[in-house]
């Protein structure tokens, strides 16, 4: 007998969120994208395993952990993409129970970040560190909406067991409960854990573009059908404007370093990193797996899905463009 999609989502809770074992079963049955390149397909798993799992020389720590405790893509004040996507969710949520959904929320950073903004978790950071990458710490939290719920998701191994470990912290220090947070594994080629029409907000950064650009209308819509009208997406992309051939030239790594200020600390390791994300990067780009697309481009894959659009932050960097796009769902759409 053929499982249907609505027998998926009739297993969501009241949130939305459809049970990990459930969703973990079914999910693969439900794609979202035609089937991927084979040789795409290779290349992008060889190469995300090398990335996420090495570790930093000097200290026996993930690198994409260290590296994004720094936030070096953002600078000291969180500014950066980032700093528009907090500030956007500090600008639309005000509700004592908010409901929220992270797409691809990496080592758990990202959940304390819209957390904090969102005001589910207050800072007592001393004021001279508030507003800086150093305030996203948990010791510096505390819990102010134990009615909130939100769902996380990654996909690689590494990244996956970092954001569980997140989560497991969060509730071992009383910042959150079992209720609160969810975990699942998610392929943005399949279906999401969600339930239609179900969430309030989603936020989906950075994320994207690691597809070709066929692939990227699908995704979005599939992200859009998850949410009720009048709820919002907050979404991330590079922009075209970005040569990731250039970001792996001597000259490239320079100017990344003077964007990337915070990644001194950790420099000797962060340029070889970088470096070889270029080059891959590029290399999936010129083949057409990847595809860096502007944010305008990518409200035009949304608007079919009854998304309208609200505002679109350009990329701060000249160098390392990456724009935020906030869509809301129409009340109404046909």
């Amino acid at each position: 007998m053929t499982t249907t999609w609505d027998q998926v989502e009739a297993h969501a809770d009241e949130h939305g969120f459809i049970p990990e074992k459930i969703y973990s079963q079914q999910c693969h049955l439900f794609p979202v994208c035609p089937p991927q390149d084979p040789v795409a397909a290779e290349i992008e798993t060889a190469f995300w395993h090398a990335y996420l799992s090495r570790t930093r020389r000097f200290k026996k720590s993930p690198m994409y952990l260290d590296l994004f405790r720094y936030e070096w893509y953002e600078g000291r004040r969180r500014g950066g993409f980032w700093g528009y996507i907090e500030k956007t969710v500090r600008d639309l949520v005000c509700a004592p129970d908010p409901k929220i959904t992270i797409l691809s929320a990496g080592c758990g950073r990202d959940l304390l970040k819209v957390g904090l903004a969102a005001g589910i978790w207050e800072s007592t950071a001393p004021p001279k560190i508030q507003g800086t990458y150093r305030e996203v710490d948990m010791k510096y939290f505390r819990l102010k909406k134990p009615e909130a719920r939100i769902l996380v998701t990654e996909f690689a191994d590494h990244n996956l067991a970092l954001l569980r470990d997140t989560v497991e912290q969060m509730i071992a220090r009383g910042l959150a409960t079992e209720e609160m947070l969810a975990v699942r594994r998610w392929d943005f080629r399949k279906r999401t854990p969600l339930a239609t029409a179900s969430q309030e907000m989603v936020i989906f950064a950075l994320t994207g573009n690691y597809c070709a650009r066929t692939e990227q209308p699908f995704i979005l819509r599939e992200i859009a059908r998850t949410i009720k009208p009048g709820g919002y997406l907050i979404a991330s992309t590079i922009s075209d404007r970005l040569d990731f051939h250039r970001a792996g030239t001597l000259m490239g790594k320079i100017r990344v370093l003077f964007d990337t200020p915070l990644a001194v600390p950790v420099l000797s390791d962060f340029w070889p990193w970088q470096a070889r994300f270029a080059r891959i990067a590029s290399r999936m780009n010129n083949l057409g797996f990847w595809a860096n697309v502007a944010a305008e481009e990518w409200m035009e894959f949304l608007r079919p899905a009854g998304m309208v659009q609200v505002r679109i932050y350009p990329g701060t960097s000249p160098f390392l463009p990456v724009e935020v796009l906030v869509a809301g769902k129409k009340d109404n759409p046909e």
